[in-house]
């Protein structure tokens, strides 16, 4: 059991596409958008804010700040079963930058590490 929490743990904080950390990815890129399309920079994390501005379907080079939903390893084991199944179907959103300048959130299905 103690296995398989820290596998949905690993899965949900270690190995999303956009965990900032010390260690981390020097750059992101974006992926899983289709070519004709763009990625929504968002004022807020979530669809419920506007897009503030675009990045296009191939942008790389991005920087990733803070990510949410956030929990530390500690925080996580502290939860419920309930509780760290639901915390599992949120949404991730992280606030990117690109060339010096923050843009907005975006949601962090769309990053990848550009290697």
């Amino acid at each position: 059991m103690h296995r398989l929490a820290l596998s949905a743990l690993s899965a949900l904080v270690l190995a999303g596409p956009a965990v900032a950390t010390a260690d981390g990815p020097d750059a992101w890129r974006v992926t899983g958008v289709a070519s004709n399309d763009v990625l929504n920079v968002r004022v807020g994390p979530g669809t419920e804010y506007f897009a503030i501005t675009a990045l296009p379907h191939n942008a790389r080079g991005l920087q990733v700040g803070t990510c949410t939903p956030t929990v530390t390893q500690t925080q996580y084991f502290s939860l419920s079963p309930a509780a760290q199944q639901q915390l599992g179907r949120y949404s991730r959103w992280c606030v990117v930058s690109f060339a010096g300048e923050q843009l907005g959130w975006v949601n962090a299905r769309f990053l990848m590490e550009d290697g």
